[in-house]
């Protein structure tokens, strides 16, 4: 016997499954207002929890239609919000990695300070009370992506008409804190941290010397240096192919997936010494992966930055993270004379701005201002 076809707003059984993160992920199919057959997941720590989140997620997309109002509160708001966003994740039209990000955005320092607001109580003071709120307890960084998602929650609902205008964009811009300039490795500092990876018994079992030379050799994101596989790599060319980046992805674990940006898929030149490394490495692996867990798969980007915190602790390079290769890679290029456009290429960045504003700190003026406004000069009489 064939099932009753859904209608508009309404759902079929929810099911569970085990999260390879841990907990649960329970699923439902729906049809939307349009009569479009979408799926909605959620998970959490118990089978009960998941139900829940899944319900009150349901909720909130049902009014996609156009029945919010300005009782609606925001939580309701952003979670039929994410699911427009989450189809854009699925159509690869947006990085799975940014849906997570923005959905912990929401729950971790939106729903609990504003989710139950009424959108009718949304105001400007609010917001701004709201993200300087996040930036005294969180910084700069996090206040920023707050006001990014909360500022894509209000526009959805501006198109909703639950919202007459988008109170977040009436907020003076957020400056970033005065001195955060780019701080890189010198040469010097760069032998001494070796010498402390190279000492640490925990960080060779880990396989951190290797790993830090060739990030610091090639300017890669951690994410983009542990899902590289050794047929992205020519020895006899000296080059490596960055193709795809590792992370760990709410109810799915580790995926690989191709970088967000066309700029981020590139081909780099190896210095001599990482040809030599990894030419080593390659005659004891029998992994597909270049810097493989234990198990000869993946390893997750957030456990080996907690193994560099374990190895920095109580040293002078506690100031050290994985980014700080990448702006000591900029660092070097820029001081060899190379332009910025090279730089953010072997970085994969898609916008030179980021590189100068974020990569590259000021240097002195080139000498060639000096001769130039030596013209200036009076001549004695």
């Amino acid at each position: 016997m064939t099932a009753a076809r859904l209608r508009p707003g309404e759902h079929g059984a929810i099911t569970f499954r085990s999260s390879p993160a841990g907990g649960y992920v329970a699923s439902l199919y729906f049809r939307d207002h349009t009569g479009v057959r979408r799926r909605l997941k959620a998970t959490a720590s118990s089978k009960t929890n998941a139900r829940r989140l899944l319900t009150q997620r349901f909720e909130a997309v049902t009014a996609v239609g156009g029945t919010f109002d300005r009782r609606t509160t925001v939580l309701e708001l952003a979670n039929a919000w994410f699911v427009e966003f989450d189809y854009l994740v699925e159509a690869g039209r947006r990085s799975p990695s940014t849906g997570s990000l923005y959905r912990r955005t929401i729950d971790v320092y939106l729903a609990p300070r504003v989710g139950s607001l009424r959108l009718s109580d949304l105001r400007p003071s609010t917001v701004d009370v709201l993200i300087g709120d996040i930036r005294r307890e969180h910084g700069y960084a996090t206040a920023k992506l707050c006001r990014t998602v909360l500022s894509s929650v209000c526009s959805f609902g501006v198109r909703r008409d639950a919202l007459q205008h988008n109170p977040v964009r009436e907020l003076t811009p957020l400056e970033a804190d005065r001195g955060r300039i780019a701080r890189a490795l010198t040469p010097d500092e760069i032998e001494r941290w070796l010498a402390i990876i190279d000492g640490s018994s925990y960080a060779r079992r880990r396989d951190l010397p290797d790993l830090t030379r060739f990030l610091l050799g090639t300017g890669l994101r951690i994410g983009e240096a542990l899902a590289l596989h050794w047929s992205d790599v020519d020895l006899d060319a000296g080059t490596v192919h960055v193709q795809r980046t590792v992370f760990r992805i709410a109810g799915q674990g580790l995926v690989a997936k191709a970088p967000k940006t066309d700029s981020g898929s590139r081909i780099l030149h190896l210095p001599s010494h990482l040809v030599a490394l990894l030419g080593n490495r390659r005659e004891s692996s029998d992994s597909n992966v270049i810097f493989p867990d234990a198990k000869g798969g993946y390893r997750d980007r957030n456990n080996v930055e907690r193994e560099f915190r374990t190895v920095r602790a109580g040293t002078e390079f506690e100031w050290v993270v994985p980014h700080t290769y990448r702006k000591t890679v900029a660092t070097r290029l820029d001081e060899a004379g190379l332009s910025a456009r090279v730089i953010a290429d072997q970085l994969g960045h898609s916008r030179i701005s980021m590189t100068q504003d974020v990569y590259l700190g000021r240097r002195a003026v080139d000498r060639s201002a000096v001769a130039a406004l030596e013209t200036n000069t009076p001549r004695e009489s």
